[in-house]
């Protein structure tokens, strides 16, 4: 993500720079963006961290802008939300997450935050620039839809044992 992100704003920063035009813009979307750019102190994130942090800070001018999906929005860090100028909050039950996103919203819509535990599957809280006025919103699947359903544990252990090739499987892992 590091080296992706710094190539990325490089590019377009040197386009604006040098030639003087604005690249066509540019979105970088940082998937589960909890697993490397977290609040945490951890020299294994710096590099990452700081990319995708100058990208929330400066990328707009250079034609660079972000997405940042996540489950666990209270573990990013808070200096790439408060780049942020539009939220779309879906179904958060964790409390630490609930007040994490009630704090990054003014606090005339922090109120708002209250039904997110509420949501169903594919509905969401926008707010931002993006709309006049807050609203819940309908996010239609994606077709195809991607394969990460949950395994359905309890049907696979009603079923009988299987034979499994631990050792090939180990062996394909190595490769």
């Amino acid at each position: 993500m590091s080296l992706i992100s710094r190539l990325m704003f490089d590019f377009c920063y040197f386009t604006r720079r040098l030639e003087g035009v604005i690249p066509q813009p540019i979105l970088m979307v940082y998937e589960e963006a909890h697993k490397y750019a977290p609040k945490s102190g951890l020299s294994r994130y710096k590099a990452s961290l700081a990319a995708i942090e100058r990208i929330a800070k400066e990328g707009r001018k250079y034609g660079i802008s972000q997405l940042i999906s996540s489950q666990r929005p209270s573990e990013i860090s808070e200096t790439i939300f408060s780049q942020c100028s539009n939220f779309l909050a879906m179904r958060l039950t964790n409390p630490d997450d609930q007040s994490y996103v009630r704090r990054l919203l003014p606090d005339t819509l922090g109120n708002l935050t209250e039904g997110m535990p509420a949501l169903e599957q594919g509905e969401a809280l926008l707010i931002g620039d993006s709309v006049t006025m807050p609203s819940v919103v309908y996010v239609e699947k994606c077709s195809p839809e991607p394969s990460s359903s949950d395994i359905r544990y309890f049907n696979l252990w009603k079923e009988q044992w299987k034979d499994i090739d631990f050792e090939g499987r180990v062996e394909n892992w190595r490769k």
